[in-house]
């Protein structure tokens, strides 16, 4: 499950290039597919491996130093790239949307709000923080500044993979029944993301996280239940892909699943000299839909498995060790 939360994350990203100027139902297709559950699960998935807490429990400062310290260092990273390539430079202290490194902040904010609250009901967090996170796209404040929309958004899925024990999660996966509705919700899902213009419309925005309800436009005042609407999409899409795979063993691929955050911190690395080399442009001009997708989530597969190489576990590696010995 780990690693085709990462997969979906890089491939996403990848099609995010090509979707966002084009009309192709494909391009579009495959990015409502994907934006629906890649960060969800990802984030879901993040929070199922964190262990108990209880009065007792110490504040777990080794992981929300690590998460704060590689966040840092993928700024740096991406701000070098962009000096070296020769890119027009953009920095802020405070925005967290001109990379990717929002994701490792987010990551340091959920596990402390998780020790903050860990003698409340986590059923009752839940519920309060899909109340909130349904709530937040009417405050204009919450954006990209800390990416407190995102936080505010992604939150629940972290509460929902925290409260959820990894054992009996397996098991209820494991069900056969469930594994036959979970394979016709997600063909209805894709069915539908491929086909309604209106559905992408209303719903990208909406998957990415950080848009308040402006961006919903006409629908502003029905912002809540948009929201309501996407969690119950990606939560449900989600957990039926979870079901298909559960118990798919590939001894290499779990390994892979094992750097996640190596992979995540070096991918946008390559994207941005893909992106600088005009790669993108050269694939779109040179071939049709659905071609095009297909070449761009394949160059995103190679990419992931290029990035769980052991040479790219630096700094990823040495910075969670350094929040460990902090």
């Amino acid at each position: 499950i780990k690693f085709l939360a990462i997969l979906l994350v890089v491939m996403g990203h990848f099609i995010d290039v090509i979707a966002a100027h084009s009309s192709d139902n494909w391009a579009r297709g495959i990015f409502l597919t994907i934006y629906s559950v890649h960060m969800p699960l990802f984030i879901f998935v993040s929070g199922l491996f964190v262990k108990p807490m209880d009065k007792s429990s110490k504040f777990p400062k080794q992981r929300v130093i690590s998460f704060v310290l590689i966040g840092i260092a993928m700024r740096i990273a991406y701000l070098l790239l962009d000096l070296m390539l020769g890119n027009a430079v953009k920095y802020s202290v405070f925005d967290m949307y001109d990379t990717f490194a929002w994701f490792m902040w987010a990551m340091a904010v959920f596990n402390a709000i998780i020790w903050l609250f860990r003698e409340y009901n986590t059923k009752v967090l839940l519920v309060l923080s899909l109340l909130i996170g349904c709530a937040a796209g009417y405050d204009s404040f919450l954006g990209d500044k800390f990416a407190l929309m995102r936080i505010t958004v992604f939150l629940p899925f972290f509460i929902a993979g925290y409260m959820i024990n990894p054992e009996k999660l397996t098991q209820l996966l494991s069900n056969r029944i469930l594994k036959l509705a979970a394979f016709f919700i997600v063909i209805g899902f894709i069915f539908v993301f491929f086909k309604s213009q209106t559905v992408y419309n209303i719903f990208r925005p909406m998957f990415t996280g950080r848009h308040d309800f402006t961006s919903l436009k006409d629908l502003y005042n029905f912002g809540f239940l948009v929201r309501l609407a996407s969690y119950l999409i990606s939560g449900v899409f989600g957990f039926s892909i979870m079901c298909l795979v559960v118990n798919v063993k590939i001894p290499f691929i779990s390994a892979i699943g094992t750097k996640t955050i190596q992979i995540y911190f070096w991918h946008k690395l390559f994207l941005s000299v893909l992106i600088s080399w005009n790669y993108f442009d050269v694939i779109s001009a040179g071939f049709n839909e659905p071609v095009t997708s297909i070449i761009i989530i394949l160059t995103a597969v190679a990419v992931t498995f290029i990035c769980s190489v052991p040479i790219f576990s630096f700094p990823a590696k040495q910075l969670l060790a350094f929040g460990k010995s902090s």
